[in-house]
């Protein structure tokens, strides 16, 4: 390596600040706020939001998460290749093709179909693998037509449960939405379907229906727990995130901060056009400053209408339309910014903050968007207490 690379890394350009310590915190938070006993798989799906599923596997893992959940076969088998050994539910149900990867890879598998369970059973038997695999069926109950059918769920409980390649392990839905009716209306039909698969004898261990939109409504919650409810599936509040707005204190901490440096500061007279944008031009004498991150590398960037930044504890406004890999910046309030100060597009600089929420609401995307995160954004990770730790 030369000495040139080692300099970049020792004094970055853009990156994103990632606390672990505060993920496990979130985690002991979210447990505090659950009843004695509910399982918590945390969802590390989409690289986690943008966080790096590896390392936040195992940091949930060695903070005690009771499973995570991928969306699909690739991401399961990345974290048992760095040595994950909880379970690890895969969303997608699996197509026939992937069936013994699942079974050799140890995963849980999704089904919503007795087909689905025929092919992973016999898949299943040919594997050779020393305990059954386990399912969690996913059934129907208003979000788009996904899960299996209502009027089909015991037959395809009971073909489950007398496949001996198999263990029934889950039972869960997933709600299209976290608002008190509509959510509580799919709880009930939810309710009422864990209801007959009790009385069939074929309830699993594990029934879930609450993700963290669903968590932070104090109703659902309470619902969930009413109709039989054994576990959660979270992510946003694990990651910090708001999913939902609302008037109740968010005991969570945000886990991650993008960042990036000032790399060329440069004047802008009056009538100077403004990149991107042939309408914009600048009004008066302006101080921009050059920031290397673009929607490249944040791709709510190419959303965010009348976008700002932090720079030395100032919020300052994003000059016209961020380009790919680069965006100009106002800093005419802040007369001793220079290059190499640090700017952060989301997270708290001196005493100022900016949230990802506030990103979401400005940008029309979900809280969760924000973190989603390009390959040229490096994670710089934290394992200890924020104050005990140097800065970057």
């Amino acid at each position: 390596m030369t000495r040139a690379s080692l300099d970049r890394r020792r004094f970055p350009t853009v990156w994103a600040d990632i606390d672990l310590h505060a993920l496990g915190r979130n985690l002991t938070t979210l447990r505090r706020r659950l009843p004695v006993g509910m399982a918590v798989y945390g969802v590390v799906k989409a690289d986690a939001y943008g966080h790096g599923g590896p390392a936040v596997a195992r940091a949930l893992q060695h903070a005690g998460v009771d499973g995570l959940v991928v969306a699909d076969l690739e991401e399961g088998t990345a974290l048992r290749r760095v040595g994950i050994e909880r379970p690890v539910l895969v969303l997608d149900p699996p197509l026939p093709q992937q069936a013994a990867p699942i079974a050799a890879q140890g995963l849980t598998a999704t089904v919503t179909s007795i087909k689905e369970a025929d092919i992973l059973a016999g898949a299943a038997a040919r594997t050779d693998t020393a305990a059954p695999v386990p399912v969690h069926v996913r059934v129907g109950t208003g979000s788009g037509g996904l899960g299996a059918p209502p009027g089909l769920l015991l037959d395809l409980l009971a073909a489950i449960d007398r496949a001996p390649a198999l263990r029934l392990a889950g039972l869960y839905t997933h709600l299209s939405g976290s608002e008190s009716m509509a959510g509580l209306r799919e709880l009930e039909r939810f309710g009422a379907l864990v209801a007959q698969a009790d009385a069939a004898g074929l309830l699993p261990p594990l029934v879930h229906a609450l993700s963290s939109s669903a968590l932070d409504n104090p109703a659902l919650a309470a619902a969930a727990q009413r109709i039989g409810c054994t576990a959660v599936r979270c992510g946003s509040l694990l990651y910090g995130l708001r999913a939902v707005p609302g008037p109740t204190p968010f005991p969570y901490t945000p886990v991650m901060a993008v960042k990036a440096r000032i790399i060329r500061l440069a004047t802008l007279e009056p009538g100077d056009g403004i990149p991107e944008d042939a309408t914009l031009s600048a009004g008066r004498q302006t101080r921009a400053a050059l920031v290397p991150i673009g929607y490249a590398d944040a791709q709510h960037l190419l959303h965010l209408a009348n976008g700002s930044l932090l720079v030395r504890g100032h919020e300052v406004p994003i000059l016209g339309t961020p380009l790919m890999s680069s965006l100009l910046a106002d800093v005419s309030t802040v007369p001793d910014a220079q290059p190499g100060d640090e700017v952060v597009l989301f997270g708290t600089q001196e005493g100022a903050a900016l949230p990802a929420e506030a990103l979401a609401e400005r940008s029309g995307l979900p809280p969760s968007a924000i973190p989603l995160l390009g390959p040229r954004v490096a994670r710089h990770y934290r394992t200890i207490p924020r104050a005990e730790t140097a800065p970057v």
